[in-house]
């Protein structure tokens, strides 16, 4: 368990996991596009619904991802409040680039259309990562598959705290971390040690998808640190 502050970080049950994708909805609101539609309609009941149900098939999936929780308790022994989520997984291999073979494309995206823009996404989005991947010699890397942190709870230190987790894990495998990060979150993963590798990630969807809306994301990569023992 890391401890900042008040905020607590430890693996987060089956049944937090509602709870967290509300934290995921509001922590992006409508401003992280490939949220959007990777998570179809997350803040209404129905898309809750089903972006829990997926959370909860990856995590009981035998890929290897760490299903983390920042917790928050008001008083000594207070109730437990959930804040954020992360999810990180360490990949010796590269990630599928068929979205299909990652997910029910038919079920999350029944529509034709948002079906194939969310392929296309997909097969850029995880380009930089595979390459890391595929230098690393055998080793793997640690991937930041995700951070929310609620908007109500920022800057408490939630969002550091999760993501050094995986910072640490990544010092004692002495492997690099990547994450693909929002603009928003670009701060906290400079301050634990993060440096952009691309500005700005590529997405080339195509004319017929040129009036969609393109995730803005930046890849960051960080170097392991010298172990001080």
């Amino acid at each position: 368990m890391v401890s900042q502050g008040k905020i607590d970080v430890t693996l987060l049950s089956d049944e937090d996991i509602p709870t967290c994708f509300q934290v995921l909805s509001k922590s992006f609101g409508h401003n992280a596009p490939f949220v959007d539609i990777y998570f179809p309609n997350h803040d209404t009941p129905s898309g809750q619904a089903q972006g829990s149900k997926r959370l909860t098939a990856w995590k009981q999936s035998p890929d290897g991802s760490i299903f983390l929780k920042a917790a928050k308790r008001s008083g000594d022994g207070g109730q437990e409040q959930i804040v954020g989520l992360a999810i990180w997984t360490f990949m010796k291999e590269a990630p599928p680039a068929e979205l299909e073979k990652a997910e029910n494309v038919e079920e999350v995206w029944p529509d034709k259309d948002d079906r194939e823009y969310m392929t296309r996404l997909w097969r850029e989005y995880v380009i930089p990562r595979t390459q890391t991947i595929n230098e690393s010699d055998g080793k793997g890397v640690y991937v930041l598959e995700l951070l929310a942190v609620h908007p109500d709870y920022q800057r408490l230190g939630a969002g550091t705290a999760l993501v050094q987790w995986g910072t640490k894990a990544a010092d004692e495998q002495r492997v690099k971390a990547v994450v693909e990060g929002t603009p928003a979150g670009r701060r906290c993963y400079e301050k634990c040690g993060f440096k952009p590798q691309i500005e700005e990630m590529r997405f080339d969807v195509g004319e017929e998808f040129k009036e969609r809306k393109k995730p803005k994301l930046i890849f960051l990569t960080r170097e392991p640190e010298p172990s001080t023992r």
